[in-house]
C-alpha cells in the first residue's frame, strides 16, 4: 500500500491510498470518529478497480495529524489486546 499526502493543514489532513483496502480505511474511519475534535473523517474511492482512495479529516480545536496519529495508535493498541485475547486461548 502507498500513501501520499495531498494536504496536511492545522484541521484539515487528505491523503491518497493506492491499492488499499476498504476494511482497512472504514477501520480507521470508525476509530478516527471516536477521537475528540473529529469534524469529518471519510475517505472517497476513485473507481473500484483503481484501487485508489482519498481519506479526509478535518478537526475543530485540534491538530488533524495529532488526531490522526491519536487514533492509529489507538487502532494498534486494539490489535495488540486482540492478539493477546487469541494467543491466551
Amino acid at each position: 500500500m502507498e500513501l501520499t499526502v495531498l494536504s496536511k493543514e492545522a484541521n484539515e489532513l487528505k491523503i491518497q491510498f493506492e491499492h488499499a483496502d476498504q476494511g482497512f480505511l472504514n477501520l480507521i474511519k470508525d476509530v478516527l470518529w471516536t477521537q475528540t475534535g473529529v469534524d469529518m473523517a471519510g475517505f472517497k474511492i476513485d473507481h473500484p478497480e483503481t484501487g485508489r482512495a482519498i481519506f479526509t479529516l478535518k478537526t475543530k480545536g485540534k491538530a488533524a495529524k495529532d488526531v490522526w496519529n491519536a487514533a492509529l495508535k489507538t487502532a494498534s493498541d486494539e490489535f495488540a489486546d486482540f492478539a493477546k485475547a487469541v494467543k491466551s486461548m
